[in-house]
């Protein structure tokens, strides 16, 4: 083993020689790439689609994914439907690239091999009360040796395991590819805040389970305005964390409707700029609502307020109220101190409906841009189960029709 010329020089000089003096002593048998994998079961990203495209749909049981990946690399991104089982963990995957990259590639890989096959055991047992019988797929960052070793060490050991070639880079090329370069058709719901755009569309999803909706806001989980997070906070759903986060959400939420030949139909969704909260909206996206082929919202003033106090207050409280005045705070500079104060006054005595006419009517109904192109439909949502019921028919009439 030949060092690094650096070694004596790196910040981490330190730190390496410790652990050196801890490996060294082991006399860890050289262990070739080749030799980190005795049975070799495969599949190519295109046909793991169609294992994705089934637990979209709603078959989580068919198989387990295991990212055997670090627990940092899981928590920053990961593929839809996986749980972590690092086979090294955020520690040992340090200590493992320190030999790597300051000492020797050679003695780092044997270093991985000991630290994994000294979990082996526990390893196994996970992965059987976790998999319980069921087929087990697994990947790290690009296929590699962590996936490798792992899938070897399962099938040898009697579990159904396959490796997803390419790893979560070819996953992330794939859902590049289909929300930055394909086409996709879009049937977007407008209408000015307090519309009910997000309720219809939630109602549709949870009412008509065969209507394909890409509910966009809901995979930023963000609504898109100054009180952006509060509605989705409120009820408890998980925040994307990245861009990478929005787009893998976008991504699952396109699978559920994916048809077997591969294509998808048309979606509806919801009119949006180009971007939601701190997310970017994928150009594939971007194209399609440029199209402007929406369908025109409507609603009295007092059934948006209702619906707005709803998602915005939930059932009241302190955390609600909070969350609203720091989002009210952003407003200052267009409304000016004198109506921030009158509405933080207003949602102090709990009077939630004063600050919210008043927010909607001086504010977001003045700056509301409606679509320049005629709607394909216009429908009243006063009533959301209503409204369903003639968006459901629309939609069905038009694909009829097409």
């Amino acid at each position: 083993m030949t060092p690094h010329s650096d070694t004596d020089n790196h910040p981490q000089k330190e730190e390496l020689e410790a652990l050196l003096t801890q490996v060294l002593p082991l006399n860890l048998p050289h262990v070739h790439f080749q030799d980190l994998a005795s049975i070799e079961r495969v599949i190519p990203q295109d046909a793991f689609t169609d294992i994705l495209t089934d637990l979209a749909h709603g078959n989580p049981g068919a198989v387990t994914l295991i990212d055997v990946r670090s627990e940092a690399e899981f928590e920053k991104e990961r593929l839809p439907f996986a749980v972590n089982l690092p086979i090294l963990t955020n520690e040992e995957r340090h200590r493992v690239g320190l030999i790597y990259k300051r000492h020797d590639k050679g003695l780092a890989l044997s270093y991985a091999w000991h630290l994994a096959k000294e979990k082996e055991d526990a390893y196994l047992e996970k992965v059987r009360e976790l998999a319980q019988d069921r087929p087990v797929f697994l990947y790290c960052w690009r296929g590699g040796g962590r996936s490798r070793y792992t899938s070897s060490m399962l099938n040898e050991n009697g579990i159904n395991a396959v490796r997803l070639d390419g790893g979560q880079k070819a996953f992330r090329k794939e859902v590049h590819t289909l929300l930055y370069d394909q086409e996709l058709t879009l049937y977007p719901l407008s209408g000015k805040t307090g519309c009910g755009k997000s309720e219809l569309l939630e109602y549709i999803q949870a009412h008509h389970p065969e209507i394909p909706v890409l509910h966009l806001e809901a995979a930023a989980g963000h609504a898109a305005s100054v009180f952006g997070e509060i509605r989705f906070a409120l009820m408890g759903d998980s925040l994307a964390k990245s861009q990478r986060d929005f787009e893998t959400h976008l991504y699952v939420n396109l699978l559920q409707h994916r048809r077997k030949d591969g294509s998808l139909p048309p979606f509806l969704t919801e009119m949006e700029s180009k971007k939601i909260g701190q997310f970017n909206l994928p150009p594939t996206i971007c194209r399609a609502l440029e199209q402007e082929a929406h369908i025109g919202l409507t609603c009295p003033l007092d059934a948006r307020l209702d619906r707005l106090k709803r998602e915005y207050f939930g059932s009241g409280g302190k955390q609600a109220e909070t969350m609203v005045k720091d989002a009210i705070r952003y407003l200052t500079r267009r409304v000016g101190t004198q109506a921030v104060e009158r509405w933080f006054e207003a949602i102090d005595a709990g009077d939630y409906l004063t600050f919210l006419r008043e927010v909607m009517v001086d504010y977001y109904d003045k700056v509301y841009k409606g679509v320049e192109k005629t709607p394909l439909a216009i429908v009243d949502n006063a009533h959301v189960d209503q409204a369903a019921k003639v968006i459901v028919a629309w939609y069905a009439d038009r694909i009829q029709a097409s």
